[in-house]
Formats: structure tokens, sequence, C-alpha cells
């Protein structure tokens, strides 16, 4: 019973709050409580072991495994910190009720996919925290919050249809809904085999891979500041933690796939960083530097696969990367909202600031923290792989734009801060607080608790190579790009987001398409009586039938075809036969 008490805590409270008399306080308490007992579940360091429960669905499988206990531990540590800076939270167009249900809600899906153990089970999960997260997204019910959550429940609909089509062949080849059953299973099979396809469509889309990122930089800005922080600190992490169940990490080289991670995984570390830099909206930073981050966690993954022996080294680095990464992000998302209760005339203003500036340098990889250790590390690991000069060569640089990125985050956010903003000295220093968690933490846990490999923190060396890049990136920021009008204070547009040119297209597009002969005036559709006459009774369709009739019309052509449909027969009647 303890796991169904861990996962389903917050759907009871959220069934509570509806008749809470302070709706608005309790309300969002309640939001704060929901995760408490996946924490205390897993910071007690009990083997409660594993739990089924044949009725649910087609069986509930819930336990740590391999996975379980480190994204359970991400996702309840995440979930508090922005559960409890929702007590406090107001903006305009909020509700603290209808918010904390919703937010509870997809809670208890983040919580449970954490720890499923058969595909069945996650799935429905997925779903609950996806869907959720749709109605996190529009809460403002703002024009920006409603362009955001139609787009972000597109792809969430065609990233749960490749996700069950995926599902449905791993469980039919493997004849199992299992994990430890499935994943040995799709080691057996070839890398263009269709599973692959899907599941990397239908969980990339959820992680923010590069080409499937659409949905992410327009709805990190438009929720409201606690959800922001979830959805970019532990909900992206959800479809991380799909590839890792499918994909046969450890267990089988595939270089194709490890080759088509490594790249897309580079290609989104270098896209966030000069997305991000084009735009101005803080929030809008950070989500375009959430997509860098995962592609370079995407690159670890497919190390994994190009070579299955480096998993075993890989898998704590990874585990270290992520905790650090979200908790790191969903310190800075909250940082945004904090920054409107400090004045510039005040000490607090340069308490923000160092708040800001530490968990922007750890994600930068600054000497003795966690990025240091992490990116050390990786570089290590590339050491063991072919391609390794052009690599590290690479990882380099993607430090360099995490930092000028992170710099143009910091420039952004002191720009942002007026002397008309409140002052709540409480609030800030309860968020000064989880900054320093968010910093110390992933220390802490690598340290005494993933296993991660100890590195020599005083080495001139690994100082060196963790300190050029961070001062190198933000000279280059403050001294050449932030002087450019796009990128400074003059600019007028932001990074042209894929959706929205899509759109600009389309309007250039449609009156031509309404306009042409293709076009049904009826509806709008396309008109197939017409292209079908065109095709058939045009200049190319009257050549091509004119062709095939002068063929026909030869003796050799026509006898060549008489005796394979002969043989053809013959071959059909015997196969009846038999």
């Amino acid at each position: 019973m303890t796991w169904l008490f861990v996962v389903f805590f917050p759907l009871i409270l959220a069934a509570v709050v509806p008749v809470l008399k302070k709706r608005n306080f309790s309300g969002s308490l309640a939001g704060a409580l929901g995760p408490l007992p996946a924490l205390v579940l897993v910071l007690s360091g009990a083997e409660p072991g594993t739990y089924h429960l044949e009725s649910f669905l087609l069986g509930l499988h819930l336990g740590f495994e391999e996975y379980g206990r480190l994204f359970l531990l991400l996702t309840a540590l995440v979930w508090t910190c922005a559960g409890i800076y929702g007590v406090w939270y107001r903006s305009a167009d909020y509700n603290p009720n209808n918010f904390t249900i919703f937010f509870l809600t997809c809670m208890c899906g983040n919580l449970g996919l954490a720890i499923a153990q058969d595909a069945v089970s996650f799935y429905a999960f997925f779903a609950l925290m996806t869907f959720s997260g749709y109605l996190l997204v529009v809460h403002h019910s703002t024009p920006k919050a409603w362009k955001a959550g139609k787009i972000y429940l597109i792809m969430a609909v065609l990233g749960e249809g490749a996700v069950v089509a995926g599902m449905m062949i791993g469980v039919h080849t493997a004849q199992s809904t299992v994990f430890s059953e499935i994943a040995p299973v799709t080691a057996t099979l070839s890398w263009h085999h269709p599973l692959f396809w899907f599941l990397l469509i239908g969980f990339g889309i959820k992680a923010g891979v590069l080409g499937l990122h659409f949905w992410l930089p327009l709805a990190h800005p438009a929720a409201p500041v606690p959800a922001s922080a979830v959805l970019s600190g532990a909900m992206i992490k959800a479809g991380l933690l799909g590839l890792m169940h499918f994909f046969p990490l450890g267990l089988v080289s595939f270089s194709f796939w490890g080759s088509v991670f490594i790249g897309l995984g580079l290609g989104g570390a270098f896209f966030g960083v000069l997305a991000g830099l084009l735009e101005k909206e803080p929030k809008t930073i950070l989500a375009y530097s959430s997509i860098s981050q995962i592609g370079l966690m995407l690159f670890l993954c497919g190390i994994g696969i190009i070579e299955a022996q480096l998993w075993i080294i890989g898998l704590p680095v990874l585990f270290l990367f992520i905790i650090h990464h979200g908790l790191a992000k969903a310190v800075l998302f909250l940082g945004v909202d904090a920054a409107g209760y400090v004045k510039k005339s005040r000490g607090s203003f340069y308490l923000l600031l160092a708040g800001l500036v530490l968990p922007a340098i750890t994600l930068a990889g600054a000497p003795f923290t966690s990025g240091s250790w992490i990116k050390y590390l990786l570089k290590d690991m590339v050491e063991l792989s072919p391609g390794a000069l052009w690599i590290n060569i690479l990882l380099s640089l993607s430090s360099l734009g995490t930092a000028m990125l992170m710099a143009h985050f910091l420039s952004r956010m002191h720009m942002k801060i007026a002397d008309k903003s409140l002052y709540r000295p409480g609030l800030l220093f309860f968020w000064l607080g989880m900054a320093a968690a968010g910093v110390s933490l992933p220390l802490i846990l690598g340290l005494f608790y993933l296993d991660v490999p100890a590195i020599a923190w005083i080495e001139p060396l690994i100082i060196w190579s963790s300190l050029w890049p961070v001062v190198f990136g933000a000279f280059v920021y403050f001294f050449f790009i932030l002087k450019k009008p796009l990128l400074g204070r003059q600019a007028a547009e932001n990074w042209p987001d894929t959706v929205t040119q899509m759109e600009k297209a389309w309007q250039k597009f449609y009156p031509r398409w309404e306009k042409s002969n293709l076009c049904d005036p009826s509806c709008g559709q396309i008109n197939f009586v017409y292209l079908a006459d065109r095709l058939i009774f045009g200049p190319a369709g009257l050549k091509v039938t004119c062709m095939i009739e002068t063929l026909f019309r030869q003796w050799f052509v026509a006898g060549l075809v008489f005796v394979i449909l002969i043989l053809l027969f013959i071959l059909m009647g015997s196969l009846r036969l038999s």
C-alpha cells in the first residue's frame, strides 16, 4: 500500500481542495503537501520492493528497479519546491484553487510514471501528466496562453499516438508489458525496426528534442511560474525516461541509433544556445536552455548506445546530470517571479542577483560545481568513444555557449527588475534557501548517493578546463554580443519560433491556394475531380498513355507480359494447392 499512497496522495488532495473553507491558501498548501510522501520514501533509504496489482489495467507494477529511485527523487524535489513557492505565488488571471487541482493531478502522473515498471501503467500516468499539463499551460487564459496551449496539445496528441504505437509493438514483440522483459527483446531487433522510430518521435516530443521542440518555448513562458518550474525541471525528463526504458542502453551496440542520438543531442545543444541568445523574455531564454541541456543528455545516451560497455560509466553521470539540471532550472524559473518582489534601491536586489548567479554558473559548469563535475566526466567518457577529438571540441564550444546564454539570462533579468517592484523579503529569503539547496544537493547526492566517479577538484587542469568557458563566454557576451542591436536593449523582435514562421507562411500561401483550380471553393480543400482530370487528360497524362500504348503494340513486349502473367497464375495455383 505504500506505493499506492505515494502515487495517489496528490489525487486525494485534488479531490479535497474544492471543499476547503479557505480555498485559496489551503488549496495552494495542498500543492506543497502532495509530493511529501514520495520525498520521504526516497530519502528514508527504504527498500519497499515491488508492488503488483493485477486488477488495474493490464496489471500495475510499481518499484524502483534501475531508474525509479532517481527519477522519483528528482520529481519529488522539483514538485516540492514549486508547490511550496506556489503557496505565496500570485499574478494576474491566477486562480489558486483551480491551478492547484490540475497541479496535483499532473503531479500524480509524474510521480506514477517515475516508478511504473510496466508499459501500460507508464503510459496511463504519462497521459495523465501530459493532458493535465495542458490545463496548467492555458491557466492564465490570455491569447498567448491559448496559442501555447493549442500547440502543446497538438504536439502532445501526436506524441501520444507515436508512444502508443511504439509501446504496442514492443509489448507484442516481447509478449510482456514489464520493462525488464521488453528491453532484452528490443536489443535483438534491427536498427530500422519501426518501434524505435515511433518511440523516438513520441518521447522526443515530450523531452523537447531538436526538431520536436516546437511546443516548449511557447508553453514555458505562458504557464504560471510554478508550472514552468515543473515543466522544465521534471516533466520533460519523462521523455528521457521513456527512451531509457525502451532503447537497449548497455545491452547492445547500435551504431546507427548512437549516431542519431549524438547528432540530435549536439544539434539541440547548439540550437538552444543560438535561439536563446535572440530572446528577450527570461522564461523563454530558460526554455531554450532546457532544449540545449536535454540535447547534452541525449548525447550522453547516444554514447551509451554506440558503445554498450560505456553505459556502466555513463549511467551515474546521466543521473547526476538529470538532478543537476532539474533543480537548477526549477530554481531559475522561480527566480523570475521572485524578481518581482525586490527593489533596486535595496540590498535585496543584490541578494536576488547572487541567488540567480549560483544556479546559472552551475549550469555553465563553473569550477567546484556539479556542472563542472558532469562535463569533466562526460569528456572522460568521450575519450573512449570514436571521434573523441571532434566531439571534445564541440563539447567545449557547448560549454562556452551555455555560459553566454546564462550571461544573457542574467542581463535580461537585471533589466527586468524595476524600482516599482513589490518588496516581500520573506519570499525572497525562502527562494534564496531553495537556490542554495538547488546548487548543493546535486553535489551531496553525487558524492554520497549516486556513486558517481570522484574527480580531483583542486587539480589546476580541471579548474582551468571548467573556468575558461565560463569566463570567456561571459566576456564575449558582455563586450561583444550585448552591444549588437539584435541582442541588446534595442532588440525589436525575438527569435522567430517555428510555429510563428509556419503561420506566416500559411497566411501568404492560403489566398493563392483559394484562387487556384486545385482548391474546391465550397470547402477550401483539394478539388479531386479537377486533379484527376488534369492527371488523366493533361499533356503529361496523354503522353504517358500514348507511350504505354506504343510499347504494347510491339510483339516482344506483349509476349513478354503474357508469359509473365501465365507464370504468375501458375505460381498462385501451386501455392493454393500446397
